[in-house]
């Protein structure tokens, strides 16, 4: 085979492939159902085309546009990335996470398909792995509770910025007798 219909046969194929985006069209039946298909509809049922651009997400039509994603972090993580202690809380709950991953790895290994358990964990292996899960959550915590102090903190100042409350109209009271 020549160089020239190889390339020839890969342009057909490139071409003979889906463009990138599915088509569905939306009808209701007689009944009132209303049904999607991936098929055009019978001749003289009126149906919806809808263009489903293709996603490489999970989730099927989950395509965002560029301006549709947020390019900087809203104000209140924006607030504590400059913050030093909660750079050190969040670095810890990232060590924890390694170390719980490391602690871990010595049980993974591959199944036997022949056999219907898996891998067996000694004491020990439990024992490891309940420590670093511990300390995983110790790290969490306290991660938790440095920002819920930040957010109570900042919730004051703007009450007491805000001044005192006000409990209805302001002015003549109209509704006394």
């Amino acid at each position: 085979m020549d160089i020239g219909a190889f390339l020839a046969a890969l342009a057909l194929a490139a071409l003979a492939s889906p463009a990138g985006a599915t088509v569905l069209y939306k009808s209701v039946d007689a009944n009132g159902v209303v049904q999607f298909s991936d098929l055009p509809p019978e001749r003289g049922v009126e149906a919806k085309k809808i263009v489903v651009p293709e996603s490489t997400s999970a989730v099927p039509g989950a395509i965002r546009s560029a301006e549709g994603v947020a390019t900087a972090p809203p104000r209140v993580e924006q607030n504590y990335l400059g913050d030093e202690a909660v750079q050190r809380a969040s670095l810890l709950v990232d060590m924890a996470e390694r170390a719980l991953a490391v602690a871990r790895r010595p049980i993974w290994e591959v199944a036997d398909p022949m056999k219907l358990e898996g891998p067996k964990m000694t004491g020990a292996d439990r024992e490891r792995v309940e420590y670093y899960r511990k300390n995983l959550k110790v790290a969490q915590q306290k991660l938790a509770d440095l920002l819920r102090g930040k957010l109570l903190a900042e919730a004051q100042i703007m009450t007491a910025a805000a001044g005192a409350p006000v409990y209805g109209p302001t002015g003549s009271p109209i509704y006394r007798r």
